[in-house]
């Protein structure tokens, strides 16, 4: 490709398309996605106060309050480091493969195919299990909100799994046939969450009667794991991590926007702002409203109990938690976009089985049909086990928080052993010479920690009902992938096509002229 002098050129081409096509690949999606879409999408799938809402019973047992509160704190320190070396990735590498192309272009030419099908295998198998986590969340909602105002209802899991069957045909339904549809429903859920935010923290700060104490909140510690006080603290900073979960959602509709070098790290760094404004208020304005934090940490919803203890309302927090059910069920349909477009990018670079039957998209819907059709088979097969184990099925879910976040820190690896000038082309969103190599130095070894402590188990003394299997799945998904790799994908297996020569240029006028892009649709 011969350097490039202005911002379009090359037969019409717009900057964004040259860029993708320097980067290996043609862009088949249309680029729909304006700047408010995009933060929508992004801050829908993160749902930072709503995740956690769905997650603090843990935290609440590992330490009751301070845990709560503190340990979100940590979490939030880290992912922020996190993100920041993943958003410099995602604006010198704009693609919908996300982090198994980010390890390809900063890898070497002799080991960049293994690293990416690597993390490319671990990014799909991840996003699918998100997937899952979200909806499955969404089938509990609904089961215990019919338990809850039917006391006489007893919900088995086989019920709740017909349920997370239909929660995620319908999802991948819309994705699928309403595809021009998805950036304004995006927005519609993320409205729905702030608006929410809003009114649950007013509601909950002013119709509850009775208020913990600061004491019971920041300082009274409450260990019932089993395990010493400051290993309990570092399990439960794990589970806080997934408030921030999917922060990288938005790199896989990198090619539906227009100038992704810049609004992609955009989108991830305001998705991380309104997150943590919007989990810390929350948390703070929920705990100080529950009247009993011991009957809150074992009840089959946590969050609900939490409503009914504020309101003194059966109606109010059922209302309460038909909102939330809503805001949520928005973040599993952005699930299912994001992990369509996630291995649909996979396969259209060869590393997944039957390649090209999930690379196609589709000739009138303009939409990786077949791929998303994928993560929804794999999901439903994948949900069966909830009937048989909610333990095990938990471990599996526990994957994708660490997962996802192993596909973080990779690349950024690769970045720091071989050098950030050698690897990172100019780029709109440069963390600079000292905060560049401490968040991907920061990355690294963090999740290298977390990488042993989420095959803990959570409680002791160990039983079959609280034994991790993580350890036992990962072994499980690393086999596979070595697998697939000697099977034959060592050798069919490369990767984009890149032309690094005319990346570069293509960056530097990026970085150097103002926007032109063309308006989404």
């Amino acid at each position: 490709m011969s350097p490039v002098a202005s911002p379009i050129e090359q037969n019409g081409l717009s900057t964004d398309e040259i860029q993708l096509r320097a980067q290996g690949h043609v862009g088949e999606l249309p680029r729909q996605f304006g700047a408010f879409a995009t933060l929508s999408l992004a801050f829908s799938i993160t749902n930072s106060w709503i995740g956690y809402s769905a997650v603090f019973a843990y935290p609440l047992f590992a330490g009751g309050g301070p845990t709560v509160f503190f340990g979100l704190i940590v979490a939030t320190i880290a992912c922020c480091f996190i993100t920041a070396g993943l958003a410099e990735l995602a604006s010198a590498f704009p693609s919908s493969g996300g982090q198994y192309h980010f390890a390809f272009m900063v890898s070497s030419s002799e080991y960049r195919s293994a690293v990416a099908f690597t993390v490319g295998w671990l990014s799909v198998i991840a996003w699918c299990l998100t997937a899952a986590s979200a909806a499955i969340f969404c089938a509990q909602v609904v089961t215990n909100i019919a338990s809850f105002l039917h006391p006489e209802y007893v919900w088995t899991q086989w019920q709740v799994y017909l349920i997370y069957v239909l929660l995620c045909i319908v999802a991948v339904v819309i994705v699928v046939w309403l595809p021009r549809q998805i950036p304004k429903l995006e927005v519609v859920f993320f409205l729905s969450s702030i608006v929410g935010f809003v009114v649950f923290t007013i509601t909950v700060l002013s119709r509850s009667k009775q208020k913990q104490s600061s004491s019971k909140v920041f300082t009274d510690w409450y260990n019932q794991t089993g395990w010493g006080d400051g290993t309990a603290f570092l399990l439960a900073v794990g589970t806080c991590m997934y408030t921030y979960l999917a922060v990288d959602s938005v790199t896989h509709v990198a090619e539906e926007m227009p100038n992704p070098g810049k609004r992609v790290p955009q989108a991830m760094c305001l998705t991380m702002l309104i997150g943590m404004i919007t989990a810390f208020t929350w948390t703070i304005a929920f705990m100080f409203s529950s009247s009993d934090l011991d009957e809150v940490s074992v009840s089959a919803l946590p969050i609900l109990t939490v409503y009914h203890q504020a309101l003194g309302s059966e109606a109010g927090a059922a209302f309460f938690a038909a909102w939330l059910l809503f805001a949520y069920y928005g973040a599993t349909i952005s699930c299912f976009v994001s992990a369509g477009r996630q291995t649909w990018a996979f396969a259209r670079d060869n590393g997944l089985p039957y390649s090209k039957i999930f690379a196609e998209t589709h000739p009138n819907l303009q939409v990786p049909a077949n791929a998303t059709y994928a993560t929804l088979v794999f999901c439903i097969l994948y949900g069966l086990i909830y009937i048989g184990s909610t333990t095990a099925f938990n471990s599996f879910i526990s994957l994708s928080i660490l997962g996802l976040n192993v596909t973080y820190a990779i690349p950024q690896a690769v970045v720091l052993l071989r050098g950030r000038d050698k690897c990172l082309p100019n780029r709109q969103f440069d963390l600079g010479p000292i905060f560049g190599p401490f968040c991907n130095a920061f990355s690294v070894l963090w999740m290298t920690l977390f990488a042993v402590l989420f095959c803990f188990p959570v409680f002791l003394p160990v039983t079959a009902q609280n034994m991790n299997y993580l350890s036992v799945v990962l072994v499980g998904v690393c086999l596979v992938i070595l697998a697939l790799w000697w099977g034959g994908k060592r050798k069919s297996f490369t990767g984009p096509h890149v032309d690094i020569a005319g990346l570069e240029v293509l960056s530097a006028v990026n970085t150097s002229e103002p926007e032109t892009a063309e308006k989404p649709l």
